[in-house]
């Protein structure tokens, strides 16, 4: 337990002793840039490098803060399955550090090159196959690539070996290899076609036979970027996956029945020796190798149009933000063109591998790891295709049914490609605007408007909701995403309230006594690894709603809270009942006796929205202070 209800009162005795309740601003403090909450004073004349990323990068930061002595290397890390929808807020506002990383199925999404500088005249794009790296008609190159992932088919090698089963090495071997083990009565080849609360498997199945036949080659991937600029190309490409399909259904590979099938019970399937092909990715062929006495290994997918096989796809890329070409950023933009190189070397690259961005360095000449899953794929990985595969968001209306349809045999492939091409004529929907907010809200500020929208759907005095910060850190229930001016969409309160996409954050509220609030306050905010280990690595301040207040972040609890004005004016008491509302989890279980309310943070959020109409950051709210540097 992190803190109970008997620590209170000498929390109480210390605001008491220290006149918290109603103190003013200790001199020489200053203002902290709210949108970087955790990051410490170096004390040092370092450069500071924000890399704005979607996924923590430890090993790689551990690095850089040991070769590059005069850099500090800050993550702005957004984290979660909202994103997408945050990668393409943060670059249609322009809002991102000096690095980005952009997940590689991202990358269409919306049009970065206004935003990014070109890095076709640097020396570290030539330490990577041509093949790899994305560049523009005119030649000029943005992005560089992270590691290489593998995704792959997983076939039961005991299995195999015990049958005299020869692995296939083109796709009418694997259709023909499948029909004969059929007739043994174990499954040849099979995958999950259900569809999850956080991803469409058949949509997902359908884009591989896409990247299979199409995005192997230039021109498909070509043809995906002009699909996803909305031009109105020939849908011909996407008719070919539908072949693909279909001649998976005609060989029974492809069944009705497997939309019924979970990913994890396909696993479990080929474990138990009931399929015996499916396909997975690396984390996939260790559980089944950990969980089974059978030994599974790699298999390539294999395209239709060519029989060849496909394996590696790059999962992130790097970018440098544009405005570092403006004068007098000349010293900042060497130091992050020496990172940049740094990513581009081996040595990076498996760093970032360590941080779990691929499997192995997409750099020319890289060693595979010796690791006894690769052994049988050395020579697909030496001369594979490089593909990402493709997403037909704007299409999801369509496809997202159909598929299952076509699947089925209750629809044909024209009749979805036509509706395809009514969306590609007619663009997409227009976007339902539920309000509009007046300016840009920093983190903290947008954490208070959360607080706000709990606060009026619970209908408590005040409401507590925990702000992320740089370098990773997520206290349960933040996240680091803000609200940017101009109209607020469906996108937007997703983007802001949920960590998850299929499990909303539930509200909670309790009633307690003002000084039992000051000791939350002092405390302040917790992730789910610190609940568990019962204490916390610094302090982490709460947004909040119903009161005013200061933080001082540098100094210890008891003295980090001073200031607190209730919303109506007055201060607020410590013998007096408030009721409060807060994320389900915030808490150490057992810390609170609270009740669940049934609202979740979304449709609070929403309901707020659509209710005010017009938003505005509250900027008096609350007030950060900490230690000058002598």
């Amino acid at each position: 337990m992190i803190f109970d209800k008997k620590s209170f009162s000498v929390v109480l005795c210390m605001l008491a002793i220290l006149g918290t309740l109603g103190g003013c601003s200790a001199p020489g403090a200053s203002v902290v840039d709210e949108n970087l909450l955790g990051m410490a004073d170096s004390g040092t004349e370092q450069m500071t490098i924000i890399i704005t990323c979607n996924s923590k990068l430890d090993h790689f930061a551990a690095a850089v803060k040991e070769r590059f002595p005069d850099i500090r290397l800050v993550q702005d890390c957004y984290t979660g399955q909202y994103r997408i929808s945050e990668h393409i807020a943060r670059i249609e506002n322009h809002d991102f550090g000096d690095i980005l990383m952009v997940k590689a199925g991202h990358i269409p999404k919306t049009d970065m090159s206004d935003h990014l500088m070109d890095l076709s005249t640097q020396i570290f794009p030539a330490h990577f196959n041509p093949n790899v790296l994305q560049a523009d008609e005119d030649g000029h190159i943005r992005l560089i690539p992270g590691p290489l992932s593998f995704n792959c088919n997983i076939y039961n090698k005991t299995l195999f070996e015990e049958n005299s089963w020869e692995v296939p090495g083109d796709y009418e071997e694997l259709l023909a290899l499948s029909q004969k083990i059929d007739r043994t009565g174990i499954r040849g080849f099979r995958n999950s076609y259900f569809d999850s609360a956080s991803q469409s498997y058949q949509i997902y199945q359908y884009s591989v036979f896409s990247a299979l036949d199409t995005l192997t080659q230039v021109e498909g991937q070509n043809w995906h970027n002009k699909l996803m600029a909305g031009e109105k190309i020939s849908l011909e490409p996407m008719e070919t996956a539908f072949q693909d399909m279909r001649r998976m259904m005609d060989t029974g590979a492809v069944r009705a029945e497997d939309m019924d099938v979970t990913l994890n019970a396909n696993l479990e399937a080929m474990a138990n020796r009931e399929v015996a092909i499916g396909s997975g990715e690396i984390d996939h062929i260790r559980r089944l190798n950990s969980n089974s006495k059978d030994e599974f290994c790699f298999m390539p997918h294999f395209s239709m149009t060519d029989g060849q096989g496909w394996l590696l796809n790059l999962g992130f890329f790097f970018g440098v933000n544009n405005e570092l070409k403006q004068p007098g950023n000349e010293k900042k933009r060497k130091a992050v063109m020496e990172l940049m190189d740094f990513i581009a070397s081996e040595e990076g690259q498996n760093l970032l591998v360590e941080d779990g961005l691929g499997m192995m360095p997409a750099t020319i000449g890289a060693v595979i790891p010796d690791d006894p899953v690769l052994d049988q794929i050395h020579t697909h990985i030496e001369s594979g295709r490089y593909i990402m595969r493709p997403t037909y968001d704007m299409f999801s209306s369509v496809l997202s049914t159909d598929i299952g349809g076509f699947i089925r045999g209750e629809i044909d492939s024209r009749e979805i490609l036509d509706k395809c091409s009514l969306i590609l004529e007619q663009g997409s929907a227009p976007v339902q605007v539920l309000g509009e907010a007046e300016e840009d809200f920093t983190i903290p500020q947008a954490g208070c408007l959360k607080a706000d929208a709990l606060r009026a759907a619970t209908g408590t005095d005040i409401a507590l909701i925990a702000v992320s910060e740089v370098n990773g850190y997520d206290p349960v229930g933040g996240t680091r995403a803000k609200l940017y001016k101009g109209f607020v969409t469906e996108d937007d309160i997703t983007r802001m309230t949920q960590i998850h996409m299929d499990t909303p954050l539930m509200s909670m509220s309790v009633s307690m006594m003002g000084h039992e609030l000051l000791s939350l306050l002092e405390y302040g905010a917790t992730s789910g690894q610190e609940q568990q280990e019962g204490k916390v690595s610094r302090f982490h301040p709460f947004a909040v709603s119903g009161v005013n207040l200061t933080y001082h972040l540098d100094r210890e609890e008891g003295e980090r809270v001073s200031g607190v004005i209730l919303e109506g004016g007055g201060k607020l008491q410590p013998d007096a009942l408030y009721t409060i509302s807060y994320i389900k989890g915030a808490f150490t279980e057992g810390t609170l006796d609270g009740t669940e309310t049934g609202i979740t943070m979304t449709d609070a959020l929403r309901n707020y929205v659509m209710t005010e109409k017009r938003v505005a950051p509250d900027k008096d709210r609350i007030r950060f202070k900490a230690a000058k540097r002598p």
